[in-house]
């Protein structure tokens, strides 16, 4: 039987990549690590890592473990902090999102904190983040939970920002910018690119682009994450996206890689705002503290 110990020294090494690095994050030697990860794998009967010069690398299996790993872990972190003293806390919480934030992070949490607060009801309303910023200003949302970096400013919101997530490009396995040691925006901008049109991905995607790097080839503009995905596995065109939505797999099993570019690409930002003329209640700062906690920091 798997053990909270073992699920904590997977994590650790799924984000470092490094059994050292997990080591470090741990406060416990690297033997004991690399024994964890090895009785894990062999429980499961499947690796969880390949093993590469540079580190660790999740496999197919290791991505799909990862996700339950994770909500073990906030489920086993919720049962020690339920027996704090919040049970008597009543209401109702009015909750925006955005596509992105819904997509992979938002109902992970909000399923936690429902089993651990049963009597406070969070309605959820999924809405692009122009709408969910005048729903806040109007006072028709609590709490919004959004990309941070993206928000307009000035118009009279607090934010919290609770995760810097990296952009990086991604390509084919086999596509020639793999192959170089160093990629740069004006190597990317030889090549078809795919722009996704989502959370102001669009507009951030193209913001890259200067007189000196050039303008790539619009190859394909597209709402779906998993058609912008499709295509760049394939080798037809390439993309910059942030790390929150990659998935290193495609739906017909064809493998997406990320590449460091040799260019500063700002982060994408993840956190939660709310109204500044209004005082939250208890409910609605329990449900803000729950992401704070919840949402892994960079």
């Amino acid at each position: 039987m798997l053990t909270h110990r073992q699920i904590r020294y997977f994590l650790a090494v799924a984000d470092t990549g490094q059994v050292s690095a997990a080591a470090r994050a741990l406060n416990v030697s690297q033997s004991a690590v690399t024994l964890s990860i090895k009785d894990m794998e062999a429980l499961l009967g499947t690796p969880l890592f390949e093993r590469l010069p540079t580190g660790l690398r999740l496999t197919r299996a290791g991505h799909q473990f990862k996700h339950h790993a994770n909500e073990i872990a906030a489920s086993f972190e919720a049962a020690v902090k339920s027996v704090e003293a919040d049970g008597d806390i009543t209401g109702q919480v009015k909750l925006g999102m955005s596509w992105t934030l819904s997509s992979y992070f938002a109902f992970p949490v909000i399923e936690q904190f429902t089993r651990h607060h049963p009597q406070i009801e969070v309605q959820l309303f999924e809405e692009p983040r122009e709408v969910l910023e005048q729903k806040l200003v109007k006072d028709q949302l609590d709490l919004a939970l959004v990309l941070t970096s993206n928000l307009t400013n000035g118009i009279g919101l607090k934010r919290k920002t609770l995760h810097r997530s990296q952009r990086r490009l991604w390509t084919s396995p086999d596509h020639p910018l793999n192959k170089k040691k160093s990629v740069s925006l004006e190597d990317v901008a030889q090549h078809p690119y795919a722009v996704l049109r989502s959370d102001d991905a669009d507009k951030q995607g193209l913001a890259h682009w200067t007189s000196q790097t050039g303008q790539p080839e619009i190859k394909l503009t597209s709402s779906s994450i998993e058609a912008v995905r499709s295509l760049v596995a394939s080798g037809q065109a390439v993309t910059i996206l942030s790390d929150v939505v990659y998935r290193p797999w495609t739906l017909d099993g064809r493998r997406v890689e990320r590449i460091e570019l040799a260019d500063t690409i700002p982060t994408m930002d993840v956190g939660i705002t709310w109204s500044q003329k209004t005082k939250l209640g208890p409910a609605e700062v329990l449900l803000r503290e729950t992401f704070e906690k919840s949402i892994p920091k960079t």
